[in-house]
Formats: C-alpha cells, structure tokens, sequence
C-alpha cells in the first residue's frame, strides 16, 4: 500500500459577513469601490443567501494553499455558517478577489476536488534509474467528512520503481474519505527516457546473455 497523508485542516477559518440587499453591476462596483466583496452562499436545499465580504481579508486568504478545499465558519449579522468555497472570481491584471460562491454545508459528508502532491517524486527509485515521473492526476475527487476535508492528498513515492503505474486502489486516503468514483484510475507513472533500461528489460537481457 501506498503511503498517504492529506493534511486534514484541523481549523476551521472564522470569517465575517454583511448581508446584501442591492445587486447588479452597479452595486457590485459600489461594493468594490468600498473595499468589499460581493459574494453568494447556496446549496443544501436552502435560500440563496448574498453577502459582501472585507476585500484584502479575502483576497488574502484566497492567496494561500487549498483555499477553495478550507473549511469557513460565516458569521452573517451574528449568525454562523459552515460554509465550503466553490468558485472564486479573479481581477485579470490584479488577481484580486472580485467575486466568492460558497455552498452551506449541511450534509454529514461532501464532495471535493483536492489537489495531489507527490511526495519525493524528483528522488524516486524509477527517476534515478533513469526514469521519467509523469503525473497523470494533479486533482482527485473525494467524498469526505465535512469534519476532516484534506488540504490535499499527499502520496510518498520515494520507493516507486520504473515502469510502473500508481493506482486509486493502492493509495491509502485520510480518515473518512474515499474516491467518488469505485473504479480504478492512474494517478501518476515512471515511464523510461529513451534509451533507458527499465528493471525488467536489464534482467531479460542479462538472461540472454548468460546462454
């Protein structure tokens, strides 16, 4: 088994919102204008709810690693939400935050795209044999604990030989979560550089050589 460790967010970001009661272009300039953020929260069977939010405070948040898998406790005039990010709307020259979608979160479990990081890929067996490490997955969609939502799913790789394939099957995921899809799926291979001998090819050759 592949060894795995997502790193499961063990806090939840606390953030604050303001109710929205005016929309369109011209509010949502008004908004920015202000320093703000226009932004929406739906899913769950519930209303949509349109909130602002404090634009460098988002923004810096959005800046740092897996914020659309981070976990929000909204507080919206003294009430909380658990909320999930699900899009982000950019500036194109700034990258500034200029929009935010979130989902409440009601359900016991939630589907995510998280992303994959290959631990010691540039020090793997199959890479100083002479091998290329191709990812194949940097994304993979889990079903989760709304509780313990990784970062990411971190796989080690260092003893991954050449010519060969990672597989969903072989990988072991964070507590409570799984692949949203039962089939099995490649995430990553070391393919050989031309050239290159793979294990197998040596020991054949070495064996014919012996007759």
């Amino acid at each position: 088994m592949i060894s795995s460790y997502g790193v499961i967010m063990s806090e939840i970001l606390e953030l604050e919102a303001e109710s929205r009661t005016e929309f369109g272009t011209g509010a949502a300039r008004a908004l920015r204008r202000a320093g703000r953020v226009p932004a929406i929260i739906y899913g769950a069977g519930k209303i949509p709810v349109s909130i602002s939010l404090e634009e460098k405070e988002i923004t810096k948040y959005y800046r740092k690693p897996a914020f659309i898998s981070q976990l929000i406790n909204l507080t919206i005039d003294k009430k909380k939400y658990k909320v999930l990010p699900k899009a982000v709307e950019l500036h194109p020259v700034t990258d500034i935050v200029r929009h935010v979608d979130f989902v409440f979160l009601e359900e016991k479990t939630q589907k995510m795209e998280v992303p994959v990081v290959y631990e010691g890929k540039e020090r793997a067996l199959g890479v100083k044999r002479g091998g290329y490490f191709n990812i194949v997955k940097r994304r993979v969609t889990l079903l989760c604990d709304v509780n313990n939502i990784p970062r990411n799913v971190t796989i080690d790789v260092t003893n991954m030989p050449i010519a060969t394939s990672l597989k969903s099957s072989k990988i072991e995921l964070p507590k409570g979560c799984s692949f949203v899809t039962k089939k099995e799926f490649v995430l990553a291979t070391i393919i050989g550089r031309r050239g290159a001998k793979t294990e197998a090819e040596g020991e054949q050759q070495a064996a014919e050589a012996g007759k």
